[in-house]
C-alpha cells in the first residue's frame, strides 16, 4: 500500500508542480504573443498585453486581491465569476502541491529506510502512461479535451466568453491553452521518468 500511496502522491506532486510552473512563468505568455499573433487578434501592443496578463495572474494568485481589474480589458459579471472560479482552482492546486509534496517526501523516506524504494518503479511505470496518452490526445483533438475539461471543472457555462463583453478571451487564444496543457503533462512525464531513474540508481548503490 505505501508504494501506491507514494506513487500517486508523486504523480499529483509533479502534476500540480507543472500547473504551478505554467501559472507563474509569464514569459511563456510573452512568447505566445508573437507565436500566435495575439497583437493582431486584439489590436493591442505586446507590452500592453503583457501588462494586462500580469494583472490577471496577480488577481488569480493573490489571496488578498478580491477584485479583478485589467487596465485595457473590461469584464462582464459572467467573466468575473469565471475568473473567480479559476482562482479557486488555482488555490486547490497549490494545496495539492503542498500536500502531495509532503506525502511524497515522507513516503519515499519510509520506503528508503526499509530499502524498498524499488517498489515504486512498477506503479510509476503505469502512471507514466497517463501523461503519454494525454499528450497524444492534446495533439489529436485538443478542442474536445478543452471543452470536456471545462465541463468537468465548471458546472456552468460562464467560461463561454463573448468577445464583445469579455475581450480578454481574444488575448488568450486556444493555442496558448494547448501549449499550457502540453507543458504541464510534459513536466509530469519528465518528473515521473526522472524519479524512476533516480530510484533505479538508489537500488544499484
Amino acid at each position: 500500500m505505501p508504494k501506491w500511496i507514494t506513487s500517486i502522491a508523486l504523480f499529483l506532486f509533479f502534476l500540480s508542480l507543472g500547473i504551478t510552473f505554467v501559472i507563474f512563468f509569464e514569459p511563456m505568455y510573452h512568447w505566445s504573443i508573437s507565436w500566435f499573433g495575439v497583437e493582431k487578434l486584439t489590436g493591442y501592443s505586446a507590452d500592453t498585453l503583457k501588462m494586462n496578463y500580469h494583472e490577471l495572474i496577480g488577481y488569480l494568485t493573490n489571496p488578498l486581491n478580491d477584485t479583478l481589474k485589467m487596465t485595457d480589458f473590461p469584464s462582464s459579471q459572467q467573466g468575473l465569476f469565471h475568473f473567480f472560479e479559476v482562482k479557486r482552482l488555482f488555490f486547490v492546486n497549490f494545496a495539492v502541491l503542498l500536500a502531495s509534496g509532503l506525502i511524497s517526501f515522507f513516503g519515499v523516506r519510509y520506503l528508503r529506510q526499509r530499502r524498498q524504494t524499488w517498489q515504486l518503479r512498477r506503479p510509476i511505470r503505469w502512471l507514466v502512461l497517463i501523461p503519454v496518452v494525454v499528450c497524444f490526445a492534446i495533439a489529436a483533438f485538443f478542442d474536445t479535451l478543452f471543452v470536456k475539461f471545462h465541463q468537468v471543472f465548471f458546472n456552468n457555462d460562464a467560461w463561454m466568453f463573448d468577445p464583445k463583453n469579455d475581450p480578454i478571451i481574444l488575448a488568450l487564444p486556444e493555442e496558448f491553452f494547448m501549449l499550457c496543457f502540453a507543458v504541464v503533462f510534459t513536466f509530469l512525464l519528465v518528473g515521473l521518468l526522472g524519479t524512476n531513474v533516480a530510484i533505479k540508481r538508489l537500488k544499484e548503490i
